[in-house]
């Protein structure tokens, strides 16, 4: 009798065990189905990187875009779009695909006020600007546009700006992120002129830093030391990276196209270089108001001098600056 009863137990627990895993199995595969479930896009929307409509923005996604659910978080649904993972509020999906929703928004605005003249071009100047399918803030975003995006105008309806896209899409943009085309840091390119007033600033610069080094000619190559040479090889070293020459006589030689002859100290431009050839050759550079930064021999140091209108001394100016431009 025990050993019937035993028989009977062990053949209950088998039963028993095989479902419960046939339930786990039954909600394996239903949890699976629940998840992995493809939806369609109700309108055009941003794909999140999180649960949050203030989390970063993967890209917008077009109305009647097929998605894949893979998991849930409150009222986002977590999905997965060509290869990208993200979120997606739940309103803005469907379980059943609508043309309409992939179709281009042909609703009619009433109160929207039509330019009067051939459509313009005009350009996105923000990052991030949402095209809307209305005009406020408050609806769904067909699009996310970003600095430098071309589109043009179809009409105004309040601050708003109705737009069509490069790719065909209408909506409307906030008025204040559209205006003409913003040149970023990276396309922006300086003048020649503005390059070269810079390069003579720069020169000044370094000239004045080392106002009290010593004079020496054997030491012109060690710090705190120099003479006029290699006051002037080093300033424009340092704002050009080009260099200039080693002494007065091969500066001039290599900059020969870019001297002039000067009647008074006063007709040198400040941040140029001013040389006496004639006899003992020296250098400096012009600071403007007859004043010449050099490094002096007869003081000893490098210094400021200052030269009325009437001396003679410096015979000739030098546009080192536009010589490192063009070299």
């Amino acid at each position: 009798m025990y050993h019937s009863l035993f028989q009977q137990s062990h053949t209950i627990i088998r039963h028993l065990l095989a479902w419960i895993l046939i339930c786990l199995f039954s909600f394996s595969v239903f949890s699976s189905e629940a998840f992995a479930k493809q939806l369609y896009t109700t309108d055009g929307v941003n794909l999140r990187s999180s649960a949050d409509s203030s989390s970063e923005v993967y890209f917008a996604v077009e109305a009647g875009t097929a998605v894949t659910k893979t998991g849930k978080s409150g009222n986002w649904i977590q999905v997965t779009v060509d290869g990208t993972t993200g979120y997606i509020y739940k309103e803005y999906l469907s379980d059943q695909y609508s043309p309409e929703t992939s179709s281009q928004d042909s609703s009619t605005d009433n109160d929207v006020t039509s330019t009067d003249s051939a459509p313009k071009t005009t350009y996105v100047n923000s990052t991030e600007v949402n095209l809307r399918k209305k005009a406020n803030d408050s609806c769904k975003v067909k699009a996310v546009l970003n600095t430098g995006d071309s589109v043009t105008i179809l009409g105004q309806k309040g601050n708003w700006t109705k737009v069509e896209t490069a790719d065909g899409q209408r909506g409307y943009i906030f008025s204040i992120y559209l205006g003409e085309k913003k040149e970023t840091e990276h396309t922006k390119q300086p003048s020649k002129s503005e390059v070269i007033s810079d390069y003579r600033s720069g020169a000044i610069s370094y000239g004045k830093n080392h106002l009290g080094d010593t004079y020496s000619q054997a030491l012109r190559d060690t710090e705190g030391y120099a003479d006029c040479s290699s006051l002037v090889r080093d300033a424009f070293l340092s704002a050009t990276s080009k260099y200039i020459g080693n002494t007065t006589v091969s500066q001039s030689d290599n900059m020969s196209n870019y001297l002039y002859s000067i009647d008074k100290i006063t007709d040198a431009t400040p941040g140029d270089l001013v040389y006496h050839l004639s006899s003992d050759n020296h250098v400096g550079i012009y600071l403007g108001n007859g004043k010449v930064l050099h490094a002096s021999q007869k003081a000893g140091t490098v210094k400021i001098s200052e030269y009325d209108s009437s001396n003679s001394f410096w015979e000739y100016g030098c546009n080192a600056a536009a010589y490192c431009y063009d070299n």
